[in-house]
């Protein structure tokens, strides 16, 4: 209920973007508007479940920012109810699965990020349903066909979303034949066919017949990945799993901070080999945060829809200012390095005792979420040498280790009550930051139409990334401007918004070259006051205005 209430106190309809979204927003436009099926060049995901998935929110309320935004809410939710039937499937009870359901969705970087048109929650949603759908099918004693071809239809949608959608099934079959529940026999080559074929076909359809090979984003990666070689990539994956390791315990925070009494009956473990487990995931991790810490690098490690400034993207010059001063977050990757180790322990004792019903699905999702794990690395290639990843990259671990970690406590009595208190603070916090970043984006596209309407095209205006792609990309690309026209620019200008010279520049603070000519106030809730945004002018331009 609470997740329905934040769409209507937060200004979910505003008409402005939120970071790439604006690629996928031109592509449900041409479909919507000119019926032309086109992905952009520079979309970096399949994105074909969500042209379509949008494009009929879009065709039946209008093509805005803000409606496309709903779309995205809405697969979100249906992913949050994949996550409480996992919960359920490995035996978690009613309201520990609603309080998993709920931690899921108000996640800080999956809750701002849902308030956009970005591919990732589209993507984290189909895995989701095709997990929980592939899960109830293979349930142990009483296979569903009817669950498992769903399954494998979802799993194809996801093909649709995200080429990284291939590894569910790959993932299971996997699974099933190192369980030997999938055999070289008639019945193995059934159950075998009922998981694969619909997403390899489509998967194979899609790049071959209706791509012609791969989008030149995605090309891109795989020129990254013969650039960077065994040296560089191997020292990408294992940044990866060091970033991994930290953020587990910042998606599951409330969940873990809650079980925080129960550390001491959690090292109850007697298998050696856990143990092992154990220490190799604590050593693996503390020297990895250890060497992050010398480099002067604090959580979030890779901000980009949760960073300092609170939740959402900013992607504007000098954007918001910091929510709390250095050594908070000192604190808050102490608390993350606990949190982590709180929910490897819970985990790994759970796999460490004998068998039971429920174990054979904690497996699959297992297998699953440890390749969406792997999936990681081949997206964060073009990040390698820079900021290594992006927090919403892995977003795809989080309904696998809801579901674990809450199945992982089912013999011990988990203080609910405190869990739901840190969910609900969690919630407060995600809703307010993602409110106040909407909030943001409207001004600074509110900024830009006031340029416009003094006579100032967009060709001299630099308002920020999501805008100035918007507005000059499709610009640049048919006018053949292949040079940045502006000579200090940023990422976005040099990448996306060519055509403009930045005479005029939307910012938060002071830009050396430029004096301001307007300054206009916005809310931010997570503020102790209202902030402000300028408009700057070149100081040898003599205007308009």
């Amino acid at each position: 209920m609470l997740y329905i209430i934040a769409a209507f106190v937060i200004p979910t309809n505003v008409d402005v973007g939120i970071s790439d979204d604006w690629t996928y927003a031109l592509s449900v436009q041409n479909l919507v508007n000119q019926g032309r099926f086109e992905i952009l060049s520079v979309s970096a995901a399949t994105m074909v479940f969500q042209l379509f998935w949008g494009g009929l929110f879009a065709f039946l309320f209008g093509m805005t920012f803000g409606v496309l935004r709903i779309s995205t809410i809405v697969i979100t939710l249906l992913g949050g109810l994949a996550v409480f039937g996992m919960c359920r499937e490995l035996g978690v009870k009613r309201q520990l699965s609603a309080l998993g359901m709920a931690a899921y969705l108000f996640n800080p970087v999956l809750f701002s990020i849902s308030y956009s048109f970005m591919t990732d929650p589209h993507y984290l949603a189909l895995l989701a349903i095709s997990s929980y759908l592939y899960l109830r099918g293979l349930r142990v004693g009483d296979q569903d066909d009817r669950y498992i071809i769903a399954g494998a239809i979802v799993a194809a949608l996801g093909c649709l979303q995200r080429p990284h959608a291939a590894l569910i099934p790959f993932a299971l079959v996997l699974y099933l034949v190192a369980s030997r529940r999938m055999n070289r026999d008639r019945a193995g080559v059934d159950l075998f066919l009922k998981i694969t074929l619909i997403p390899a076909a489509t998967f194979i359809l899609y790049y071959l017949v209706i791509a012609r090979g791969l989008p030149s984003q995605q090309g891109l990666f795989l020129d990254e990945a013969k650039a960077a070689g065994w040296d560089e990539g191997s020292l990408l994956a294992k940044r990866i799993g060091i970033l991994e390791s930290v953020y587990i315990g910042f998606y599951l925070l409330p969940l873990a901070l809650a079980a925080l009494p129960l550390l001491w009956k959690l090292t109850d473990i007697a298998r050696p080999r856990a143990w092992i487990a154990v220490t190799t995931f604590e050593v693996f991790m503390i020297a990895g945060v250890v060497a992050f810490w010398k480099d002067g690098r604090r959580m979030p490690y890779i901000p980009h829809f949760f960073g300092r400034s609170g939740p959402g993207s900013g992607d504007l010059r000098n954007a918001r200012p910091a929510l709390e001063g250095p050594h908070f977050w000192d604190w808050f990757t102490i608390v993350c390095v606990l949190a982590s180790t709180i929910v490897a322990v819970a985990i790994i004792r759970a796999f460490a005792q004998p068998p039971n019903a429920e174990r054979s699905g904690a497996i699959v999702l297992a297998s699953i979420g440890a390749f969406q794990a792997l999936g990681v690395v081949p997206q964060s290639l073009l990040f390698r040498n820079w900021i290594i990843s992006l927090d919403r990259y892995l977003l795809p671990l989080t309904p696998f280790l809801v579901a674990l970690f809450l199945w992982a406590l089912r013999d011990l009595k988990f203080p609910s009550l405190s869990a739901w208190i840190l969910t609900i603070a969690m919630a407060i916090f995600s809703i307010m930051g993602t409110r106040d970043v909407l909030v943001f984006q409207n001004t600074v596209w509110g900024l830009g139409k006031w340029l416009n309407a003094q006579g100032v095209p967009d060709t001299k205006i630099d308002a920020g990334y999501a805008w100035d792609a918007y507005n000059l990309w499709e610009y640049g690309e048919n006018a053949g401007i292949t040079t940045p026209q502006t000579p200090d620019g940023t990422w976005w200008t040099d990448a996306y918004a060519k055509p403009t010279d930045s005479t005029y520049v939307i910012a938060g603070g002071q830009i050396p070259g430029y004096v301001a000519i307007a300054i206009q106030p916005y809310s931010a809730w997570l503020h102790e006051s209202d902030q402000y945004l300028y408009v700057y002018r070149r100081d040898s331009y003599p205007g308009p205005p």
